[in-house]
């Protein structure tokens, strides 16, 4: 476990808009590490951005490094580390950017009441992070070099974490298989097996299955990482609300980020819906909607109305084939002076993250429009297609066939280096001031959601589907699927997943 400040997660860095910001990092571990501020555009600084190779060089054991950069945003980020398995290991933490005071807020499309309103901003100005993670009991160093003794990935976990806190939670056989359902019983069948294992994961037969034409070792896999499930009583995070006397109104806003290293899950608070405001630390014009899905490196703000007093289960749970998984933490909301009323609260999700019925709305990141409205450029001056595939080892991935080579790392960085555009495998070489569509086309299936991060800037996602993508352009492909694209309000991110793929290829643009 990595410790930052003595504490896990890292401390919140609460910083405002306009502000220059100076980290300065003492690498106490025994290996080398950087820090990357995940959504944070760097503008004029980018050798803070903290990739080993690309932006900067390693900070050695001993060694110290100070990041220095402009808060030209306003919203949600966080920051990790950019080497290896360090985030697995506990080297994060989230970052808070209050907006200027003129900076224009969608909250005026939520209601006009002033009541409520003030409520509203009281509760913004008083967001707090809640950071979901998914935590393994092997360590990050011993995982990888299991990983690649083996042959496989390891993508089977002991618990889903609430600010750090949670417990492993170990099912009933009874009920890991009712919950499994056909795609897992068709990779099961893979592996002439018929059940998942005591961690509800998929076993490491069938994963070996399908990654096929790779050597495997899996006499190599620890017991307790697949197939030994053993209960732990931990704590639990509680977000405690108190209503004042002297408030007609209250409101609870929740910065969500998920720092997953490869769930992606649901999430919802039992019977609260929740106005999402922000996401990847821009406004939007808020979607009222029951739960959400998050994967990797994912932001959502938003604002939940509190107006009957009690304890609330707020459940996020495992929507990967790989593994069923749940955690748990409680919102409790009372008013002064008194206790929070006990009692069983009613769900949204059930612990496979889908509907408990058929209301239930889930965030639909096509709804979702930016406030104020962001142009998009109509037509490319470039197109790049990069197709992705698992290559060789499930747990390596290439892109156009290249594996970025981890010696790179330790190199002397491309930033610092006068022609970069000559590392032609590994390097897109674009202008300035112009468009440039990445088309990424999944082609190495089954596989599920593969989040896709832009260091930098945020992007448009313009268009997704399913099948290949036949064409030399978005423009070429809008004159056949014009119902796939969406180039008058598509959402803004600086993170994007792919769609989940289980028998052909899928494609986004961006």
């Amino acid at each position: 476990m990595v410790l930052i400040n003595g504490q896990f997660p890292g401390p919140l860095l609460e910083i405002n808009q306009g502000e220059d910001v100076e980290v300065r990092v003492h690498n106490k571990m025994p290996f080398n590490t950087t820090v990357h501020y995940h959504g944070i555009e760097m503008e004029g600084t980018p050798w803070s951005d903290g990739v080993p190779g690309l932006s900067q060089r390693y900070i050695h054991p001993g060694a110290n490094f100070t990041y220095k950069w402009t808060a030209t945003q306003f919203g949600s980020y966080w920051y990790h580390a950019h080497e290896r398995g360090q985030i697995d290991a506990g080297l994060y933490g989230p970052i808070l950017i209050h907006p200027k005071s003129d900076e224009p807020t969608p909250f005026g499309l939520i209601s006009n009441d002033s009541t409520t309103l003030r409520a509203i901003q009281k509760a913004v100005q008083e967001v707090k992070p809640l950071v979901l993670s998914d935590f393994q009991h092997i360590p990050s160093l011993d995982r990888w070099d299991v990983e690649v003794a083996s042959g496989i990935e390891l993508p089977c976990y002991d618990s889903i974490l609430y600010n750090g806190k949670g417990e492993v939670d170990c099912w009933t056989r009874e009920k890991i298989d009712s919950l499994t359902d056909s795609l897992q019983r068709q990779y099961l069948a893979l592996g002439n097996l018929t059940q998942m294992t005591d961690k509800a994961c998929l076993p490491a037969k069938v994963l070996a299955g399908l990654a096929a034409g790779s050597a495997t070792n899996l006499s190599i896999i620890p017991p307790d990482v697949f197939d030994v499930c053993t209960p732990t009583t931990g704590s639990t995070e509680l977000i405690e609300v108190v209503k004042t006397s002297c408030e007609k109104e209250k409101w609870l806003a929740l910065d969500i980020i998920g720092t997953f290293g490869l769930l992606t899950v649901s999430f919802a608070i039992d019977e609260h819906p929740m106005y999402v405001y922000a996401v990847d630390g821009g406004f939007i014009q808020p979607l009222l909607v029951d739960a959400l899905t998050i994967t990797n490196g994912d932001r959502y703000s938003v604002l939940v109305q509190l107006d009957t007093p009690g304890l609330y289960t707020i459940r996020t749970a495992s929507t990967a084939s790989a593994q069923m998984m749940t955690g748990y933490a409680t919102l409790s909301y009372r008013e002064d002076h008194h206790a929070a009323p006990n009692g069983t609260s009613v769900a949204y999700i059930d612990d496979k993250g889908l509907n408990t019925t058929t209301d239930v709305a889930f965030f639909d990141q096509g709804a979702m429009k930016a406030h104020p409205p962001s142009p998009v450029g109509q037509i490319a001056d470039q197109t790049v297609k990069l197709y992705m595939r698992v290559a060789g080892a499930s747990y390596e991935w290439a892109l156009n066939e290249t594996v970025y080579p981890m010696v790179f790392d330790s190199q002397n960085p491309m930033l610092f280096q006068p022609r970069p555009y000559e590392h032609d495998n590994v390097t897109i070489t674009t202008l300035n001031n112009t468009w440039v569509d990445l088309i990424f086309i999944t082609a190495s299936y089954p596989m599920p959601p593969h989040p896709i991060h832009k260091h930098g800037n945020k992007m448009y996602l313009i268009g997704q589907g399913l099948g290949e993508f036949n064409y030399s352009s978005v423009a070429e492909a809008i004159k056949s699927i014009p119902e796939s694209f969406n180039l008058v309000d598509p959402p803004r991110r600086d993170g994007l997943a792919t769609s989940a793929v289980s028998t052909g290829p899928g494609w986004m643009a961006k």
